[in-house]
């Protein structure tokens, strides 16, 4: 595990303060303790891109990038390369972009050569006619609840616990708030993203809120400051309370302080994380979703992944040799096959009983007529004269 870089060993050629100067306006916010992780990726990422590219910010510094996307956010990638560098096909100019929107807004954007820190489960590319607006909102899309769809769902059972003991779920941690609560299911074994930045969440909320923006601040306007739509802070804050539930799920905290010691997460998981941000609009605001439209409604931004998240825990899919083969016992087809086999079964042996039965009468009748026996059969005696 790598070791955290103290805030105040922090150098100027790192470009920490800079680069925190430029996403939130503020230098004050490097006393943030919990931040020292978002830093590390931040210098993590930039190493990475910058080995495989070293003349990548030649052309113009990081908080320059940064500035550069937050005062022009409507304008699509390609008007921002062509005001930098006259012409749209410069590719080294693109990269530098990308590797801004990763490092300010810990979103996936792959580069031209697909390569990014630690990797991608889900790769959006950022098209040249899109604005970092539409971008946004297009790999943060917010889902209509379905209209009619009542079923009912118990959200305890999303609790990290239940999720590792009874569904058998492997908890993978990513720096990329696009894969989070992602589910990948292969055939011997299943794993959950999740997001390991919370501080990351908190702060940003704060900036907005330090800026008069409350959560229904437009997309533009929230990444004008260098922070995510506020509502989708909220609720990924949210999500993570669902996964660790505290203090109603011992297992579910037991896991995450040891998950924090492991994987070196922020410090911010072992603090209670409120399930709400701003004020209730509605009772049910206070309250758990009870069925699947309550969950889209709570939860626009990840009800589809919660949704596939709950529908795993109510009924795992097998992964051992022996779950493969009760979970082959469920299936129609061997449901008919087993009737077959037992009506044909059951048919032999009514037809052996059958001939044993006459067998042994037959045998029975022989064994009174070589006695002599009174009560034989007039045609047994018959047949013996003959």
């Amino acid at each position: 595990m790598n070791e955290a870089i103290p805030l105040h060993n922090l150098s100027s050629e790192d470009g920490s303060e800079r680069i925190l100067d430029a996403v939130w306006g503020t230098p004050r916010l490097v006393t943030e303790p919990d931040l020292k992780w978002y830093l590390r990726y931040c210098e993590d990422e930039k190493s990475f891109v910058m080995r495989r590219t070293p003349h990548l910010l030649q052309g113009a510094s990081l908080p320059t990038l940064i500035q550069h996307l937050k005062t022009n956010v409507d304008q699509t990638k390609r008007q921002l390369v062509l005001a930098h560098s006259g012409t749209s096909d410069d590719g080294t100019f693109q990269s530098a972009l990308e590797l801004a929107v990763r490092l300010v807004f810990l979103t996936a954007c792959i580069s031209l050569s697909e390569e990014t820190f630690g990797g991608d489960l889900f790769r959006p590319r950022w098209h040249e006619a899109e604005s970092l607006t539409s971008y946004i909102d297009r790999v943060y899309p917010r889902v209509q609840p379905p209209s009619l769809d009542a079923t009912p769902i118990r959200v305890d059972k999303l609790a990290v616990g239940y999720l590792t003991s009874y569904a058998r779920l492997h908890l993978i941690w990513t720096h990329r708030l696009t894969d989070h609560l992602m589910l990948v299911k292969r055939s011997n074994r299943k794993s959950l993203r999740i997001f390991r930045h919370p501080a990351f969440l908190k702060i940003s909320l704060q900036m907005l809120d330090r800026n008069g923006k409350g959560l229904e601040t437009s997309s533009a306007a929230a990444l004008s400051i260098g922070c995510l739509p506020p509502s989708l802070l909220k609720e990924t804050l949210a999500t993570l309370s669902l996964l660790f539930p505290d203090p109603s799920s011992d297992l579910s905290q037991t896991i995450l302080e040891k998950e924090v010691i492991k994987h070196g997460l922020d410090e911010t998981f072992l603090r209670p994380l409120p399930t709400h941000y701003g004020e209730h609009q509605q009772p049910q605001d206070a309250l758990d979703p009870e069925d699947v439209r309550g969950l889209y409604l709570k939860y626009p931004y990840w009800a589809d992944r919660l949704y596939a998240l709950w529908k795993e825990a109510d009924d795992p899919a097998p992964i051992t040799l022996i779950e493969r083969w009760s979970e082959s016992r469920r299936n129609p087809r061997f449901t008919y096959w087993c009737t077959v086999v037992s009506i044909t079964i059951a048919i032999l042996f009514g037809m052996v009983a059958t001939g044993l039965s006459a067998v042994q009468s037959l045998i029975l009748d022989w064994t009174k007529l070589a006695a002599g026996h009174p009560d034989t059969p007039t045609s047994m005696n018959n047949l013996t004269l003959t």
